[in-house]
């Protein structure tokens, strides 16, 4: 009798302990895709250019955010996942060149890349070797491919009905959570929390760009060295307030809440409100930039502020979800920003000062809060 053997399906383990170098390396096409962005709001200010700005971005940092949970699930280990996650790269850059062109038909590269990203996506979830986590992303993955098709087919409508495509589309991801429910996936809190703020540092690091391209082809003289200096502040703020022991609290947050739980934590606190992080680093990176161009004339009145105030409240959402520390100077910081730097932009330095003063005035007064022990999970 003879007795036939069946090799099983590839399976891949779930992550456990710190991030992959492949990981890092895959985050670095994230920095083009932001970068791609913020020249697409600075070289079209008004209403218009920053809707095809943000909503491109709003997909590709779903998808983005999506392959973090993937490699959560599945540690890129085995060559042919890093093969594949090679390929996503790939795709990720591509809707980073046609992002300018998203809303034109001469733009079919990008919602293509996000299609081939939805596909690979959901092809290395199917290989995790947790089922809940399989038939999770098949929950999902429909959702994904419907969006990626709107997307698709958005530039070849009337201008009003593009608007819609682009609108439903990005309902579509977000609201999938609410239709489909956030079940399935497991979570492991150090991989998950540690992923997302390699995330937010290379976005951080757009703000750091911007004050290079805001400066360049001029000689550093004291002006220049006072902007530069002003943008580094703008920067170091960002950074000391998301990184001020909130990382090491997620974790415990994440680790504490029951797996169902978890699951929607994750959603709120690391998929909505990182979005809105994400997006108010890129109006301050393009405030930046057009400050120190504008250094000692009229700057653009409301990027700056705008995009400091999106960060605070979005690190105030992400504190609130998870329990991880006061949020009152966040929100009054939020409050405070829009109005004090429109009334600076009279001049690039005002409207410089006004949003790195704004920014490190909260990150030393959450230091202080710390210091004391003032760790209340809400205000």
């Amino acid at each position: 009798m003879r007795l036939t053997t069946h090799r099983p399906l590839l399976r891949t383990e779930a992550a456990s302990g710190a991030v992959t170098p492949t990981e890092l390396f895959f985050d670095l096409v994230f920095v083009f895709v932001v970068t791609q962005v913020t020249h697409q709001v600075e070289a079209h200010p008004g209403w218009q250019g920053l809707a095809q700005g943000l909503l491109p971005l709003a997909a590709v940092w779903w998808m983005f955010g999506s392959f973090g949970w993937l490699t959560n699930a599945v540690r890129p280990d085995a060559p042919a996942v890093r093969l594949l996650l090679g390929l996503a790269m790939t795709a990720f850059f591509l809707m980073g060149l046609a992002l300018p062109y998203a809303f034109e038909p001469d733009g079919i590269a990008f919602p293509l890349a996000f299609l081939a990203a939805v596909v690979i996506h959901a092809a290395l979830f199917l290989t995790a070797s947790e089922p809940s986590a399989r038939r999770g992303i098949l929950r999902y993955a429909p959702f994904n491919a419907v969006a990626g098709l709107l997307i698709l087919l958005a530039p070849h409508l009337p201008a009003r009905w593009t608007w819609a495509a682009w609108v439903a589309a990005i309902g579509t991801l977000y609201l999938s959570t609410i239709v489909g429910r956030v079940r399935g996936f497991v979570i492991e809190p150090h991989h998950f929390v540690e992923r997302h703020g390699l995330i937010t540092l290379i976005v951080v690091g757009e703000s750091i760009v911007a004050v290079g391209i805001g400066a360049q082809g001029r000689p550093v003289d004291a002006p220049l060295a006072l902007a530069v200096t002003l943008g580094i502040a703008i920067a170091s703020g960002i950074w000391w307030i998301y990184f001020n022991g909130d990382e090491e609290r997620s974790v415990e947050a994440l680790a504490a809440a029951e797996q169902e739980r978890r699951q929607m934590l994750g959603y709120q606190a690391f998929g909505l409100a990182h979005a809105a992080m994400i997006a108010g680093i890129v109006l301050i990176a393009a405030g930046i930039s057009h400050a120190i161009h504008h250094f000692a004339h009229h700057t653009q009145t409301w990027w700056l502020g705008a995009g400091t105030a999106v960060f605070l409240a979005g690190h105030a959402a992400h504190r609130r979800v998870l329990g991880t520390g006061t949020i009152a100077s966040r929100l009054v910081g939020a409050v405070v920003a829009v109005p004090l730097c429109a009334v600076a932009a009279f001049a690039g330095w005002a409207a410089l000062t006004a949003s790195a003063l704004v920014l490190v005035a909260v990150a030393t007064l959450d230091h202080l809060a710390l210091a004391r022990g003032e760790l209340a999970p809400t205000d």
